[in-house]
């Protein structure tokens, strides 16, 4: 999580802004919730909850162009509404951890091991 404080504080002095889809709430949320870990959830509610923070839930014009983003590229369900929620909130570019979003034509790519570097 150490690579993610630069991000966090420009968005804390409003130079930047962060876009989360529901999706990705809910795939965090998954092993607190299985772990019965009440603090990690806390954390994790407080962090979405963080001026600068938005999460966006899923819509039609979301569903189609991951449907879209699915079939072109062969992503996961959950990775193309991901990448469609980037798309469609019109962010400069999609932050990830997944080396096989770098195929991406449709939105700026930065994997997590570049900000820690």
């Amino acid at each position: 999580m150490a690579h993610l404080v630069p991000i966090f504080r420009r968005v804390q002095s409003r130079q930047a802004q962060i876009v989360v889809s529901a999706v990705t709430e809910a795939e965090l949320l998954v092993r607190p919730y299985r772990d019965d870990d009440l603090e990690a959830l806390e954390r994790i509610s407080g962090l979405l909850s963080t001026e600068g923070i938005e999460v966006l839930p899923v819509d039609r014009k979301i569903a189609r162009l991951s449907a879209v983003l699915h079939a072109r590229h062969g992503l996961h369900t959950a990775d193309a509404i991901i990448v469609a929620t980037a798309i469609e909130s019109a962010c400069d570019a999609i932050v990830g951890n997944d080396k096989k979003w770098r195929r991406l034509d449709e939105i700026a790519y930065v994997h997590l091991d570049e900000i820690a570097q």
